[in-house]
């Protein structure tokens, strides 16, 4: 064989489209949701026209290539700077950027131009809910929703109001859906204080195994059963936790950290550290273990591994992860024969506790804009605990939140 009909066989053949196949590979691309290929293949014919500059745009977003799609935008917006849809686009892309205050001014301009665009009414009322402001994304969603009977709308609403403290209006809206989902009803069942009500609608949930959100079941009810106190019932669910369910790994790390479990955090999180996606969660948790196991080498070593990673460390994350140790650390030594005072590894929790207590403080000075009620009221509660912990070292069965000391009982 020649040289070079070899290289022609080692070279990739790019299709030859026209214009009339660009069209249909377009109208495919539609029906089937992924046909990225037909995407891009039409979009090298096709480049001028809206529809398809807007296909290519939205496939870039899906695969959070946002340079690439806000260079598209900014070209589409220079010929068209009225364009309510492309507007719409580069709020889409802010707000997966988590630049929740510029999409919010995008969606402005979108709303102002078409006071009435349901999915840009959607994103505003999603955009507001990021930034703690749950009453006005209620307005934004009842705008969208308008006289409409749409049971995802209603659950965005319900959501709202439940975020914004008022179960009784959450309960109205939800009463009125067809099929409220699991997760809806659960958190309103908690708002109103019915915890064994609500672990008793996620476990039902969770014995399905087909379930659409199976995963979010589960974390939820773990969540729920830290509230009630039933450590027996939270031990089986996370002792029977798969290794190929990541998600729900990861929120058994921080009940393992409440539980004062660090050894099984320690090893279970080590795993879970090679999961994409879910590296700064685990090693976080597991430099959070590490130090309350005094095996401060381990610990520097998932430290160090943090600082290496391509992925975000949310703050709170790691806040939480400390609290929730320090909390383990304490109950363990209160249910121990040795007391608090007693255990040689107790003499820096006085220390660690101010330390916390002055990032909550900090967090909450602030004033991030970002930070919304909901862990703004955490970190509230995390300050207070810290307090009271560490000005009654000896009394700590007063001092903790009823949660971690019902998990004692």
């Amino acid at each position: 064989m020649s040289r070079s009909r070899q290289r022609r066989r080692r070279t990739p053949v790019r299709p030859s489209v026209d214009r009339p196949t660009a069209a249909v590979l377009l109208r495919a691309a539609r029906r089937a949701g992924a046909a990225d290929d037909a995407i891009e293949w039409a979009f090298t014919v096709m480049a001028d026209r809206n529809p398809v500059r807007r296909l290519r745009i939205e496939q870039l977003l899906a695969h959070q290539d946002f340079e690439a799609a806000d260079t598209l935008i900014a070209q589409g917006l220079r010929q068209r700077p009225t364009d309510a849809s492309l507007s719409l686009l580069r709020a889409r892309s802010l707000y997966a950027q988590d630049r929740f205050e510029s999409a919010g001014q995008e969606l402005r301009l979108v709303l102002a131009r078409r006071p009435e665009h349901r999915a840009a009414l959607e994103l505003a009322g999603t955009v507001a809910m990021r930034r703690g402001r749950p009453r006005q994304a209620v307005r934004l969603f009842q705008r969208a929703q308008g006289r409409r009977s749409d049971d995802r709308i209603a659950e965005l609403i319900a959501g709202a109001w439940l975020e914004a403290g008022q179960p009784r209006t959450a309960r109205q809206v939800i009463e009125r859906m067809s099929a409220p989902p699991v997760l809806l009803t659960s958190r309103l069942l908690v708002a109103e204080g019915r915890l064994l009500e609500a672990a008793e609608v996620l476990e039902r949930a969770r014995a399905d195994v087909t379930h659409t959100d199976h995963d979010a079941v589960v974390c939820e009810l773990i969540d729920v059963l830290e509230a009630r106190g039933d450590r027996n019932q939270l031990r089986q669910i996370l002792v029977g936790l798969s290794t190929d369910r990541p998600a729900v790994l990861a929120k058994a790390g921080l009940a393992w950290l409440s539980m004062g479990a660090f050894h099984t955090a320690a090893v279970r999180m080590a795993r879970l550290a090679a999961v994409a996606g879910h590296r700064s969660h685990a090693l976080t948790v597991l430099m959070v273990a590490a130090a309350m196991l005094n095996r401060p080498t381990l610990a520097r070593r998932a430290l160090g591994r943090m600082r290496r990673l391509d992925e975000p460390i949310e703050q709170p994350s790691v806040a939480e992860a400390w609290c929730r140790g320090l909390f383990g650390r304490l109950l363990l030594d209160q249910c121990s024969a040795r007391k608090a005072g007693a255990d040689p590894h107790t003499g820096r929790l006085g220390r660690l506790l101010g330390e916390a207590a002055g990032v909550f403080h900090d967090e909450l000075s602030a004033g991030d804009p970002l930070i919304s009620m909901a862990e703004r009221r955490d970190l509230e509660h995390h300050l207070t605990v810290c307090e009271d912990v560490s000005g009654h070292r000896q009394d700590v069965a007063q001092a903790t939140a009823a949660p971690f000391m019902a998990a004692v009982a």
